[in-house]
């Protein structure tokens, strides 16, 4: 993935390199440690003009702000919270005490948007490390370790979104403006056109119209975009939706290093019982434990947490609860179906109106596909919007939908292997689903097999990497050793 990163309006300071066309090369010093990083700019061929409104400042709303202040001299984010300034929970983001994942194509999505930013968080606290810092149960079976020589960064969802955060407070292209709801699409008088969005603050009947040349929906799953749609006169997207009611359990431990010195464990539900869990190490030395479960909500209650955590496929994560300790009480989650708007299958939409992240795709979160999806749309729009342009609607849902496809796919195939979900098993699906569990079942002795399904599932390797025939010889190998079940 070449790196990607807006040069704000200082391009001919940093002085241009014809070799790289329209791509910058500047050496700062990371705000964070003190050390130079050397960040690739790429900035438009023409100045930017004009206003962007942004809906949401979430990861997605964060992100898709920095790419556009490559091609708009004006970027405003809205969001109906009041945003904090520090990593903490906050009511629009309900899922952020969860234990989140940024995959390995998501932390380089990040860091292509915001060079330094994994030092940043570092410093900050957040545990690195490689997969062979990782144990990992699926189809009951304990994956050999294996090293891909990427690291992750375990971090808390607020942690992360603060340092996004801050980075786009500081460009001077962006302003963020919290405690305000958009209510409505101003247009054209033919409402071909968005030109701007009807705002006022919560509680306040009061509105206003913020006039822009472009308005991106990055609002999350309750996004209103369909229905705004609708009052416009316009047919709404079609809609893939998967019902799960996935519930979820999370604690804060403290766990002795002596107890465990690995940096996150998962263990993934069974197609006769889907519960499954993740505990992961964060910043501040203590542990994230969120325990799911597809139909029933896990306890609320330290006792009972702990004797659900008892009940999965591998007790990895309950013999480390029982020697640690409780340092709050269980918040629950509840997510009822992932949910695709296929706006790419739209003929007619109105011009200046975009939308991004989970506005478009809501995934099962217990894959952690969310932050990677929004940050790779994200470096996606700068490219687009390299030549000065803003790209049209129908080409900017096609580039969307290519990013979507694959996290997309992996996440429906495993919740389908899964007896409780209703929904269309495929021929294709059910013949996946066997050979994904034989390869499981090999990975437990085959490091190789593991590393390469934490290639594809981290976004970095399309899925047909583990269909070549040299993947596909090691797992009917290894279907001929017996695999040893975790203690």
């Amino acid at each position: 993935m070449s790196a990607w990163r807006h040069a704000h309006h200082r391009r001919a300071e940093a002085g241009a390199n014809p070799s790289l066309g329209n791509v910058v090369v500047e050496t700062r010093p990371c705000t964070a440690t003190g050390h130079s990083c050397r960040k690739l700019l790429m900035s438009p061929t023409t100045a930017p003009a004009g206003h962007a409104v942004v809906i949401g400042a979430g990861m997605a709303g964060l992100t898709i702000a920095t790419a556009l202040s490559t091609a708009f001299q004006r970027v405003t984010v809205l969001d109906r919270d009041q945003l904090p300034w520090q990593a903490k929970h906050r009511s629009g983001v309900p899922q952020g005490r969860h234990v989140h994942v940024l995959l390995a194509a998501g932390t380089q999505a990040l860091e292509a948007l915001y060079p330094g930013l994994t030092d940043e968080l570092t410093a900050a606290g957040a545990p690195t490390g490689d997969i062979d810092r990782l144990r990992v149960c699926l189809n009951g079976h304990r994956l050999a370790r294996a090293r891909t020589g990427r690291h992750g960064v375990m971090a808390s969802r607020p942690l992360i979104e603060a340092h996004v955060h801050d980075r786009v407070r500081r460009d001077p292209a962006v302003t963020v403006i919290d405690r305000r709801e958009v209510r409505g699409l101003a247009t054209s008088g033919d409402r071909r056109r968005v030109t701007g969005v009807r705002i006022g603050s919560p509680g306040d009947a009061g509105e206003q119209t913020l006039a822009a040349e472009l308005v991106v929906d990055c609002s999350g799953r309750g996004s209103p975009l369909p229905a705004w749609l609708g009052e416009l006169g316009y047919v709404g997207p079609p809609v893939d939706e998967l019902p799960l009611d996935l519930c979820y359990a999370t604690c804060r431990y403290h766990v002795p290093c002596e107890v465990d010195d690995d940096l996150m464990a998962m263990v993934g539900p069974m197609p006769d019982k889907a519960r499954g869990a993740a505990m992961m190490r964060v910043e501040d030395g203590s542990w994230l434990v969120t325990l799911a479960a597809y139909g029933e909500q896990p306890p609320l209650e330290p006792h009972g947490f702990e004797a659900f955590a008892a009940t999965l496929a591998s007790d990895d994560i309950y013999r480390s609860l029982v020697r640690g300790q409780a340092l709050e009480a269980p918040s629950a989650f509840r997510f009822p179906a992932s949910v695709r708007h296929r706006y790419e299958h739209l003929g007619d939409f109105p011009a200046g109106l975009l939308a991004a992240g989970d506005a478009v795709c809501s995934f099962n979160p217990i894959y952690g596909q969310g932050m990677t999806v929004a940050a790779l749309e994200a470096v996606t729009l700068g490219r687009l919007l390299a030549d000065g342009v803003t790209p049209p609607a129908q080409r900017w849902f096609a580039a969307v939908s290519a990013i979507v496809d694959q996290p997309w796919g992996l996440a429906l195939a495993a919740d389908l292997a899964l007896e409780c979900v209703q929904g269309h098993r495929s021929l294709a699906t059910r013949a996946l689903n066997r050979y994904i569990a034989r390869l499981h079942a090999a990975a437990a002795h085959d490091p190789e097999l593991t590393r390469q399904f934490a290639q594809v599932t981290s976004l970095l390797e399309a899925p047909a990497r583990l269909l070549r025939p040299a993947t596909v010889a090691r797992v009917a190998r290894g279907a001929l050793r017996r695999s040893t079940p975790p203690p």
